[in-house]
């Protein structure tokens, strides 16, 4: 009997020149796609659920294991943050890559002076709270503006509130305040320790604005912007706490 002859093992081509510059791009583009970790400077240090380390961390181990599959699919973050009903947010969700968005704005006839008001009573919610932040920077980075802030952030939880850090550090100057009103939520024991004094629940109305007015250290000039159904509101409970119509902005 004749022995069967073996299968010769099958050799694996090299690679051409043009694979491999294909596969040092595709690496190179998941090197890109890599999580950048967050600097010490960017945790405010309160205790905040999810902290931006643990966003990272998250991020990272489903970069990991996208890298490991070569599947850029798994790379999809959670379900989207945007208001489902908002006009804005609809927008967004309708974008497919390659299309061309224009942009205008933002608009607003609030110009800014320093130590024109004795203190500024901001009331925000959600991306309301976007006009206050350059207010309040101006604020902080001038030394010879005394101008006193108190900022009311609502929002309807507390994992919803925007730039953390940001209001974090700017709650440690010496002329500012910060509040949140959180509408979907009951308990302060689930937050961090330095947001449970300064956290109510609920929605913002007239006997909480009341009571903020009264605790201004200064003759107040309030700043509304959020919702045509909240600043309409503010502009109510503001007038009902005996402001005067010209001691307000509604943006």
């Amino acid at each position: 009997m004749v022995a069967p002859h073996p299968h010769p093992q099958t050799a694996q081509a090299p690679l051409t020149m043009d694979e491999e510059e294909e596969d040092s791009d595709t690496e190179e583009a998941w090197l890109q796609l890599r999580p950048v970790e967050p600097s010490p400077s960017q945790c405010c240090g309160g205790g905040c659920s999810p902290c931006v380390f643990d966003l990272y961390h998250r991020d990272l181990a489903r970069w990991e294991a996208a890298r490991a599959s070569r599947d850029r699919s798994l790379l999809n973050g959670e379900k989207s943050q945007c208001y489902q009903t908002g006009l804005m947010s609809q927008y967004v969700e309708s974008w497919r890559p390659g299309d061309t968005a224009f942009w205008r704005g933002p608009f607003g006839g609030f110009f800014y002076k320093p130590n024109q008001h004795g203190e500024l009573l901001m009331l925000a919610a959600g991306t309301g709270l976007a006009p206050m932040v350059p207010i309040l920077q101006s604020i902080t980075d001038n030394a010879e503006d005394e101008t006193f802030v108190t900022l009311v952030c609502c929002f309807k939880t507390f994992e919803g509130v925007y730039l953390k850090t940001f209001l974090q550090e700017k709650a440690r100057f010496w002329n500012v305040r910060t509040f949140f009103v959180l509408s979907q939520e009951n308990s302060a024991e689930q937050l961090p320790w330095s947001y449970q004094e300064k956290t109510r629940f609920g929605r913002l109305g007239q006997e909480l604005v009341e009571e903020l007015l009264s605790h201004c250290r200064r003759k107040p000039f309030a700043l509304v912007c959020g919702s045509a159904e909240f600043t309409k509101d503010m502009a109510r409970c503001l007038l009902g706490a005996g402001l005067a119509q010209d001691s307000y902005f509604l943006f």
